[in-house]
């Protein structure tokens, strides 16, 4: 992993910097106006929730301790955010890193940030509402730091913004009710954890943000508890907007990290002499991926071997094929022209090896090499006045080539 998971500047998660809520138990209470509801039972949710996070803490850090594994290979195990992972299918880790966390400091400000917010928002929506907001926000926290930070992360901050974001619609919904409980304080706390999140490294803040617009919208669309509201078709349409945000985020994800990957693992393939496995590989990334410069020297150098592999061991119509392969991918690469009229000179098909040269000698100038084998290829087809030509052309470049002059000399009284 890198180190990617030391508190340094490019880890992962942040700290919660929690203000208290002066009037925050107020909402315990029911208000005075008699059509607004909120749960009167316990927010056993909340500490349930609670509690998972904590046994999932105690559990990854005993399995290390047994295992022998460092927080690295723990928070791997047990489910963080790791771009490459998820991008191969893992979707699930964008569920399982909102339960773990890094040290025991991040656990405890997360859980200091629950044991705030979400006895006040479970009674605000209800249990069942409740569940729905904490994890949809959360898995929305999750695919936001997907698509928009590289680093793997791990942490309940993406769900707890998701908790703020429903308190912005409770203070849409209950504008006076929200001023009277919370005043302007969520809305600072909220402008300080975003603003702290950009200032400070090591803080996923995409996760930060998804998980707000997606307590905000999600809160859209369940209401408050036994809210009265008939806009079906609204609801509805949040709803569909949810499932489009995740429908088109994932596979938007894995074509961003798909590169990465499949050239990781071409380039792992190679250096262990797997080289069909590399090509495999190779064939799996997209045309636009393959353009991209980097991605270019390694596929050249994995064909390139291949194609030297194969003509030492006489395999000449696999080293054509792979050729071929390579020339598929960059038909303006004139070397890979050049490569191939060697094998075509070496199959005896002196006709396409002529065409690749001539090719090669319209793009690339100065090249005598070229122009030495076009002479020694028209030779090959019977056509002398060419095979001159060529040569003479070699020795313009190059009056020095020896080998050029004394084919000239030899093919001179042919003509």
């Amino acid at each position: 992993m890198h180190g990617e998971w030391r508190r340094d500047p490019e880890i992962i998660e942040g700290e919660f910097e929690i203000i208290e809520e002066k009037y925050a138990d107020d909402v315990y209470t029911k208000p005075k106006r008699s059509f607004f509801h909120i749960d009167d039972s316990g927010p056993y949710i909340t500490y349930i929730i609670l509690g998972i996070n904590i046994v999932v803490w105690l559990l990854m850090n005993f399995t290390g301790l047994i295992m022998g594994w460092n927080q690295n290979v723990q928070l791997l195990f047990f489910g963080a955010k790791v771009n490459e992972f998820v991008a191969q299918g893992q979707y699930w880790r964008l569920f399982t890193a909102m339960f773990l966390h890094i040290g025991i400091l991040h656990l405890f400000f997360n859980s200091y940030a629950l044991f705030i917010y979400g006895p006040i928002v479970e009674k605000l929506f209800g249990k069942i509402k409740f569940i729905i907001l904490y994890i949809v926000s959360g898995l929305m926290g999750s695919l936001f730091s997907y698509l928009f930070s590289a680093n793997p992360s791990a942490g309940a901050s993406g769900a707890i913004f998701g908790l703020m974001g429903s308190l912005l619609y409770f203070r849409r919904e209950e504008r006076g009710l929200f001023q009277r409980v919370f005043g302007p304080g969520l809305l600072m706390i909220i402008f300080i954890n975003l603003v702290y999140g950009f200032i400070q490294p090591g803080i996923d803040n995409w996760g930060h943000i998804g998980g707000l617009l997606g307590g905000f919208i999600v809160a859209n669309g369940l209401g408050l508890y036994k809210q009265r509201n008939r806009q079906y078709g609204k609801k509805m349409l949040i709803w569909l907007l949810i499932i489009l945000v995740f429908a088109l985020g994932l596979p938007l994800g894995k074509a961003k990290y798909s590169k990465d990957i499949y050239l990781s693992q071409a380039y792992s393939a190679a250096k262990k002499g797997d080289i069909d496995s590399a090509k495999s590989y190779i064939e799996n990334l997209s045309n636009r991926d393959r353009k991209d410069p980097e991605a270019q020297k390694i596929i050249e150098a994995i064909y390139i071997e291949d194609i030297n592999t194969k003509l030492k061991q006489g395999q000449m119509n696999e080293a054509l094929e792979s050729i071929n392969t390579l020339i598929d991918y960059y038909p303006k690469e004139a070397n890979y022209y050049y490569y191939r009229g060697q094998i075509y000179e070496a199959l005896k098909d002196y006709e396409k090896a002529l065409e690749d040269y001539v090719y090669v000698t319209k793009t690339i100038k100065n090249a005598e090499e070229v122009w030495f084998r076009a002479g020694i290829a028209a030779y090959n087809c019977g056509n002398i006045a060419d095979a001159k030509k060529y040569m003479e052309e070699a020795l313009k470049i190059n009056p020095n080539y020896r080998e050029a002059k004394e084919f000239l000399d030899s093919i001179t009284d042919m003509i």
